[in-house]
């Protein structure tokens, strides 16, 4: 509660006018509730963001005729041509490559149902530490930092992961399944004059550093001092 008192322009006191100052909102275990709406919204325009960024960048994606054009296709003439074509079509169909690993990456884990059920409790658990509770963690009577929580978060979930279950075996065979997939096509198809062109001028709007460089900000709402 705050009094303020107002001399006018006589010398003499007016009223005295009581000030409320309204303290944060707090549910029945001590968490900020007008911090979980922040966080709430920061997550949220982290999604969209992601949303928009795939939408944006799944129209570069190039024609399946394109893509699976036959007459592209032939034997590299040595190692180095293999090495010249991965790069160039790693370039230039690089939406696509990237809808082939997550498709991939998708089907192998809807293939693995345990996966999933554990990903989706480590996700859980996740927005329950970082958006439901605000208030500090305390184990054994020790007070953790918002860096310290995100380190402990994350060692535990490293751990579930490729430690506890075969979450991390799934993964890793989704990625190498589509690693082998994409350097199968890259090595194979011939490069045209159009490939060889947007190798020299990249889009850089869809580069993966401007596209992690968006969410930085908002992440570090949801995370607090973490990151």
């Amino acid at each position: 509660m705050a009094d303020a008192k107002v001399q006018n322009s006589s010398g003499g006191q007016q009223p005295e006018h009581s000030v409320a100052l309204a303290p944060h909102s707090v549910d029945e275990n001590g968490d900020d509730i007008v911090q979980q709406q922040s966080r709430f919204k920061a997550l949220t325009d982290v999604f969209s963001k992601l949303r928009d960024n795939a939408a944006h960048n799944f129209k570069n994606a190039k024609p399946m005729s394109e893509v699976f054009d036959m007459t592209m296709f032939s034997k590299p003439s040595s190692f180095n041509d293999v090495l010249s074509r991965l790069r160039t079509n790693a370039t230039y169909f690089k939406t696509n490559y990237a809808v082939l690993a997550v498709g991939t990456t998708a089907l192998v884990m809807l293939l693995n149902p345990w996966s999933l059920i554990v990903l989706a409790v480590l996700a859980l658990v996740w927005f329950y530490m970082y958006v439901i509770k605000t208030s500090a963690l305390v184990i054994g009577g020790r007070e953790f930092s918002d860096r310290e929580k995100f380190w402990l978060m994350s060692g535990g979930s490293l751990f579930v992961i490729f430690f506890l279950t075969s979450v991390g075996a799934t993964i890793f065979y989704s990625l190498g399944l589509s690693m082998v997939m994409i350097a199968a096509h890259a090595s194979m198809r011939i490069p045209d004059d159009t490939t060889l062109f947007e190798e020299q001028v990249p889009d850089e709007a869809s580069s993966l550093t401007g596209l992690l460089s968006m969410f930085r900000p908002k992440a570090s709402t949801v995370f607090g001092d973490a990151v």
